[in-house]
């Protein structure tokens, strides 16, 4: 079986969300003994050295655990913005397409030079399945139909795209929130297309699957991340100091921090003085080499880093991982990360959406300040607390994200016979 892996974002190296959940997704498929060939396909806004490309394809290779018994390619990825109003001339372009009924989502990955490269692949060699990441490169399907009509289509949502301009439309007033309603409905009717043109769909949680189906009749198949782990004791690091890692301009990430340094952080230090708390994560601005930190995050007792290449010291340094999310939709991938990494969660309710997690068991949930801060104080002063959550969060990924559990959904994904 020959599958072709077309999605948003060259996903090497992994750090954020979305790669992640990428790599993952690759690394399963990789693993079925059927799949003999796998092409991966994809973007970047910046140039990609040659050996990252080979390190994608040594890692997926060997993440499979197949030897030399499947072929890897990984096609260099073409230059495409994937922050669009960073690259400002790429904006009237996509301004045009949605007066043509193409939405937002769909017409900001619309390039000339990903059709052509995608066209070439497709014809370069048989193809029995092209596997869709993103709902936004559904925006190339008709190119797949017209290539191999007769190859199995997937369409694998890391969200329901639909929404966030939703969400964006309840917060906004006037023109803001007349435009964002236009283009919420219009990417519905993109959303619901796509996922009734696909042979199947993955989701990623059984939330997004039950939105799927009330949206467009069809039943999806909730494919876990696959997250290998080895037990660990987190010794205590010596003071309160506490993490988070995560994409520092997702809209629901940077709500959630904006929330937390000026509701819950004040609460948190009057009950816990000496607290600290350091932010880490990919996305944001530099200038002279430093990250611009939002004004919101700048209170005492606070630290933004950025993005940090060795997430170990920063765990080593923390007594636990605190992960405020607002709205959004999937699963956050930062709290099966810090799962893995043995470090106790502490989250809000949508932060947790998605994963079938109990306040106390496997992480710390609460949805109002003084919650979250009293939840934040019992982490710092009882240990069997800390060990029990971790355990817990251990027992979540060994229950729910293994690779067998993740194997044998994704053999309906492909269609194959079992």
């Amino acid at each position: 079986m020959r599958v072709i892996h077309l999605t948003t974002e060259f996903p090497w190296p992994a750090t954020s969300g979305g790669p992640v959940r990428t790599l993952s997704q690759l690394r399963i498929v990789a693993s079925l003994p059927e799949v003999s060939s796998l092409t991966i396909v994809s973007v970047a806004e910046r140039k990609v050295p040659i050996a990252e490309v080979q390190a994608l394809e040594d890692a997926v290779r060997r993440s499979s655990g197949r030897g030399e018994g499947l072929e890897v390619r990984v096609v260099p990825p073409v230059f495409h913005p994937i922050h669009l109003f960073d690259f400002k001339r790429y904006v009237p372009r996509v301004v045009a397409l949605r007066g043509f009924g193409v939405p937002y989502l769909a017409g900001k990955w619309d390039s000339p030079a990903l059709r052509k490269l995608l066209r070439s692949e497709l014809e370069r060699e048989p193809v029995d399945v092209v596997y869709i990441d993103h709902l936004g490169m559904a925006r190339y399907l008709p190119e797949v139909e017209r290539s191999r009509p007769f190859s199995r289509k997937v369409l694998d949502q890391h969200n329901v795209e639909s929404d966030f301009f939703k969400q964006f439309a309840e917060s906004k007033r006037g023109a803001k929130k007349l435009v964002a309603i236009a283009e919420h409905r219009a990417a519905v009717r993109f959303e619901r297309k796509a996922l009734r043109d696909v042979d199947a769909v993955v989701a990623i949680s059984k939330e997004d699957a039950r939105h799927f189906d009330a949206l467009a009749g069809v039943s999806g198949h909730v494919v876990p991340v696959v997250m290998d782990f080895e037990r660990r004791a987190r010794p205590h690091p010596g003071r309160n100091h506490f993490c988070y890692v995560g994409s520092l301009r997702w809209h629901p990430n940077v709500a959630g921090l904006d929330w937390f340094c000026q509701e819950v952080w004040p609460k948190v230090r009057r009950r816990v003085p000496d607290a600290t708390f350091e932010i880490a994560g990919v996305g944001l601005k530099e200038e002279n080499g430093r990250p611009v930190v939002p004004a919101t995050w700048q209170v005492p007792g606070v630290a933004t880093v950025g993005f940090l290449e060795d997430l170990e010291p920063l765990y080593a340094r923390s007594l636990a991982m605190l992960a405020p999310v607002f709205g959004g939709s999937g699963v956050r991938l930062k709290l099966l990360e810090g799962f893995r990494a043995g470090m106790p969660v502490a989250t809000t309710p949508d932060g947790a959406f998605g994963l079938s997690l109990h306040d106390g068991e496997h992480a710390m949930i609460a949805a109002d300040p003084e919650g979250v801060a009293e939840r934040v104080e019992r982490l710092c002063k009882d240990e069997a607390l800390r060990n029990r959550v971790r355990e817990g969060g251990y027992a979540f990924l060994q229950a729910h994200h293994s690779l067998g559990v993740a194997q044998a959904v994704m053999r309906d994904v492909l269609g194959i016979a079992r």
